[in-house]
């Protein structure tokens, strides 16, 4: 069974919130076409609803569920991803082959798109992909690649799901930074499936990572334990293997205080991709890969898709309350139209008052992104003194390439750790920020004396997502250089922009830039520099380099938060005064016709029970029927 048809429930669920976003512009735009809002030839709406309903509406229909495969090289994390796909997408050598992190989503045609840390985008054929990606052709990532994002016309895809293959790292190299930044990617995924491979044997160092998987959340981890196929159909040594390892995993899951199954899924992967090619269907469930697959499926359709979908209803409803704020204005004003001047004279009043005190709120909130901003700075140069040690340490050229490996996995992990913190950080300041607009927003309403509900921006209204970002520094790269080239996609994995993705932080992929710069601008020395001292000295003349770009990549990007969120901000504004005014001439222009004012009294009527209908169909869309008994009766 396919994905897609496990995808199915999600599907219908979606299709069903759609339909109920569709009636609540339908309800909006008959509420607009009375007095119209709209900015006429423009493909924005300046009406705080229009605007939020067609964002939700983006989001939903471009939902992606992103799992994450890990573990160290030469454990079949490739075969695996080929054979859960059904297409070869990732090359599948004995040698280490995947040198940076490989996005594989559903495209009409097979393509692909290579990400650089200039910021240069490069369109490449699916069968060139390999000179990108692989350590044999691009070792230690000396082409400066941030991520490959591969299109192909696979079913399995086509309901939003993309798989990413990460860079894999031997057991020498595998240490606390392999660690800490793979527990960090698995946070931020849909789901991950974290890989080894045994027997022969589980390294120390996939023991110590397991056990630190399973001390943080089990939830949307998939443990798989790759065998041959000598040994995964040995019932005996199968079932010693996956005791050993099951029983060390329960252990320190117990150590943890977590609590729950702990499920190993014994996979052939091998297997797997060959019942794929032959299509075996037979051989496919003797893999193994057949439940993990069925399971991964029912957790992205149970979990992360409804949580998806809730929270798509709950902004319809949020957009719903401040429609219906604006219809109980029109009927406070439809009431008395005698009072309009004195009405018009106290809203030209709040709102001045409005304007002034969204500027002080804002100004006041900005003040807390300074030091945000220096501790982030810190953050992604303490890698740079580190480095300054250990190459002081070195006693050979030959050290230099385990130096630099070892220093780029360590100022990915800086970089993600700062661009998670400025997440957190310029977040919580912006839901402080929301909360006091609303509350002014409120006031305004309240002065008005309509009884409607409380006023709510939606969640995340004022952040500007990190796709429009994206887009926003791709277009203005391409405005400077005058080609088709791009600020590095959003959505790395392996040293971090999916984290700030999810999070919809506005600091973008600062560990993957990193990553890429080291690879980029270290990769000759060792060749260029046959004397120690003087590959000392090109490399701290590197390092200096590196760190500047990666400074002012952070400076830019916390610039173009602050800006957006003052764009942000000022639209929300403005577009919520237009709302109000718009209802004040309304009913000026109809004031002196009696028959009309009765009739659009009727309209304010049918209007709030209209779109209370609306708020009932995108709950009804997301909860269950048992919830919605528990919802009705209260």
């Amino acid at each position: 069974m396919s994905m897609a048809e496990f995808l199915d429930g999600f599907d219908v669920e979606r299709s069903a919130l759609l339909s109920a976003l569709a009636h609540t512009e339908q309800v909006w735009g008959r509420f607009q076409q009375q007095r119209g809002l709209e900015v006429e030839g423009s493909v924005d709406s300046d009406s705080l609803i229009a605007d939020e309903l067609s964002r939700v509406r983006a989001e939903l229909e471009s939902t992606e569920f992103t799992v994450g495969i890990f573990g160290l090289i030469k454990r079949g994390k490739s075969t695996l991803l080929n054979a859960l796909i059904g297409a070869e997408v990732s090359s599948m050598h004995v040698t280490p082959e995947t040198a940076v992190p490989v996005y594989v989503s559903y495209g009409d045609a097979a393509e692909a798109t290579v990400y650089f840390a200039d910021g240069s985008i490069r369109h490449v054929a699916v069968e060139e992909v390999h000179r990108f990606t692989s350590q044999k052709a691009n070792p230690q990532n000396r082409l400066g690649v941030t991520v490959v994002h591969q299109q192909v016309p696979v079913g399995f895809l086509r309901n939003g799901t993309r798989l990413i293959d990460t860079p894999g790292l031997d057991d020498a190299d595998a240490d606390d930074v392999y660690t800490e930044r793979t527990l960090q990617e698995l946070d931020v995924v849909d789901a991950g499936i974290v890989l080894f491979l045994s027997p022969p044997t589980v390294s120390a160092t996939e023991l110590r990572f397991l056990e630190e998987v399973v001390a943080r959340d089990l939830k949307k981890t998939f443990l798989v334990c790759n065998m041959y196929p000598q040994h995964f159909h040995d019932r005996e040594t199968r079932t010693a293997v996956l005791d050993y390892v099951g029983g060390r995993i329960v252990e320190a899951s117990r150590r943890a205080g977590r609590s729950g199954d702990v499920w190993v899924y014994p996979v052939c992967a091998l297997e797997a991709w060959q019942a794929r090619q032959n299509d075996d269907i037979l051989q496919w469930r003797r893999s193994g890969a057949d439940r993990l697959l069925r399971d991964v499926e029912n957790y992205l359709s149970c979990f992360a898709g409804r949580q998806t979908l809730r929270m798509g209803a709950d902004r319809i409803v949020h957009a719903v309350a401040i429609a219906q704020a604006e219809v109980g204005v029109r009927q406070q004003l439809l009431s008395d139209p005698q009072q309009l001047q004195t009405f018009r004279h106290d809203l030209d009043r709040n709102i001045l008052a409005l304007e002034h005190g969204f500027d002080e709120v804002l100004n006041l909130a900005l003040t807390d992104v300074a030091p945000l901003k220096i501790r982030i700075r810190s953050l992604v140069l303490q890698p740079f003194s580190r480095a300054k040690q250990d190459l002081e340490a070195l006693s050979t050229v030959e050290e230099i390439d385990a130096f630099a490996a070892r220093f780029r996995r360590q100022l990915e992990v800086a970089g993600e750790l700062a661009s998670r913190q400025f997440a957190e950080g310029f977040e919580h300041l912006v839901a402080r920020l929301q909360s006091q607009l609303e509350q002014r927003f409120q006031s305004v309403i309240t002065e008005l004396g309509t009884s409607a509900g409380d006023v709510r921006l939606p969640a995340n209204a004022l952040l500007v997502t990190p796709d429009q970002l994206q887009q926003m520094r791709a277009h203005e790269h391409r405005s400077r250089t005058g080609t088709r080239t791009g600020a590095v996609a959003a959505g790395g994995l392996a040293g971090g922009s999916v984290a700030f993705v999810a999070a919809g932080a506005m600091l973008g992929p600062v560990g993957l830039i990193a990553g890429a710069l080291v690879g980029w601008k270290m990769s000759d020395l060792v060749a260029g520099h046959r004397s120690l001292e003087r590959a000392r000295a090109a490399i701290l003349e590197r390092l200096d380099e590196i760190a500047g770009d990666l400074l002012g990549e952070v400076d830019h990007q916390v610039s173009h938060a602050i800006e957006n969120l003052r764009t942000s901000v000022t639209r929300h504004r403005r577009a919520f005064a237009a709302d109000l005014y718009q209802q004040f001439d309304l009913v000026h222009a109809i004031s002196a016709d009696a028959e009309a004012l009765e009739s659009y009294r009727r309209d304010a009527a049918r209007f709030e029970q209209a779109f209370d209908r609306c708020s009932q169909a995108a709950r009804r869309a997301v909860l269950p029927p048992e919830d919605l008994r528990e919802s009705a009766s209260a």
